[in-house]
């Protein structure tokens, strides 16, 4: 058993590895939020019943289980494909997936883990936020754009001068204006490993492999799967099957900058969401328009398949999702009425320059 204790807040038990919760690993683990178990086949009985039901060629999800909240989810090929259930009813909320899911690690974690989470943060009063933080001393500054931006590049280009890091992709948020990290495996494409990444071993990153991971997962790659998440064909058996195939470009940001330093905590003064356009230009938002562009950045992140589908059927602590993705927005409303918001736009994707700037002048 795999046991992750994210600052003290949640608790994970997998019986899979989760590469993206390394930094929060731990030996021993009491009183868990979430515990997720594999199995060769699902022997439920009531998962059984489901798919003799269930019509074939079909996926399906249910969520009615003698007024108790519990999930299942099949997809046309029944055992043989993905399949896993969820049990809300009680902590720790019990997800059981097949051994053909676990494939897929990655998989398990952004399309089940995840989304899981965000939720369980908003239960806690945490803003799970898609987001990077950086900081200089205590002053923190968060980064917020659409996939395929240049956020990473971005993120890499500050730390590579010496500025703090505490998250590439998601960062844990506590009211009224403090960031968590969250140092998950970075997304590097071939392209910010050529552009951004000063590194011996640049070859390696410059393959044909590499290359068709980064097109499988860029925002075309995933549009694409979107797309097919719509229809009615085996989304999520699809996914397992080609994530394990073709990896994930995932890469710790110590493996290629050993020298990083990851700051556990800072206070945020910024919020910066990056944009490409045809000038450069930095303009201070309104809050509305901020607290938009976050959640549209936020959603962006949750909206893999079958993620669509579950959400409707998640519940914590006696809140749907809809009334817990409320208390996120108030909250969001909090944190943005703390700090300053900036729309930074670039024509050559070098926001990093003025990220710089102001984080040297400690206007940030």
């Amino acid at each position: 058993m795999f046991n992750y204790n994210i600052h003290n807040i949640i608790k994970v038990q997998s019986e899979v590895i989760l590469h993206e919760l390394t930094y929060f690993e731990t030996h021993s683990l009491e009183d868990p939020d979430i515990i997720l178990r594999a199995r060769t086949i699902f022997t439920d009985r009531d998962m059984i019943k489901f798919n003799s039901k269930r019509k074939l060629l079909k996926k399906d999800i249910n969520s009615n289980k003698d007024g108790k909240k519990e999930v299942k989810y099949s997809e046309h090929f029944g055992p043989i494909g993905a399949e896993f259930s969820i049990k809300f009813y009680k902590k720790p909320i019990e997800i059981t997936i097949n051994r053909f899911i676990s494939l897929s690690k990655h998989v398990v974690y952004v399309n089940l883990i995840e989304p899981l989470l965000r939720f369980l943060f908003i239960s806690k009063g945490y803003i799970l936020l898609h987001s990077a933080c950086m900081s200089i001393e205590n002053n923190g500054f968060l980064l917020s754009a659409p996939p395929d931006t240049g956020k990473t590049t971005s993120v890499i280009k500050c730390v590579q001068r010496n500025l703090e890091f505490l998250s590439d992709d998601m960062t844990i948020i506590r009211l009224p204006d403090e960031a968590l990290c969250f140092p998950k495996p970075m997304t590097i494409s071939a392209h910010t490993f050529r552009t951004a990444v000063d590194t011996t071993h640049g070859q390696e990153y410059n393959t044909l492999g590499m290359k068709l991971r980064s097109f499988v997962h860029s925002k075309g790659g995933r549009s694409f799967m979107h797309r097919l998440g719509d229809k009615n064909v085996p989304i999520f058996t699809f996914n397992v099957l080609g994530q394990s195939i073709i990896k994930p470009p995932k890469f710790d940001i110590r493996s290629f900058l050993p020298n990083t330093l990851i700051r556990k905590k800072t206070n945020v003064k910024t919020l910066y969401f990056l944009e490409k356009t045809e000038s450069n230009e930095i303009k201070e938002l309104d809050k509305q328009t901020a607290l938009s562009y976050a959640i549209e950045n936020s959603d962006d992140a949750f909206l893999f398949p079958p993620y669509s589908e579950l959400v409707n059927h998640i519940e914590i602590e006696g809140k749907t999702a809809k009334e817990l993705l409320n208390e996120e927005r108030m909250m969001l409303e909090k944190l943005l009425s703390q700090i300053k918001c900036y729309a930074l736009r670039s024509s050559d994707r070098s926001w990093y320059k003025t990220l710089l700037a102001q984080s040297q002048g400690n206007v940030i």
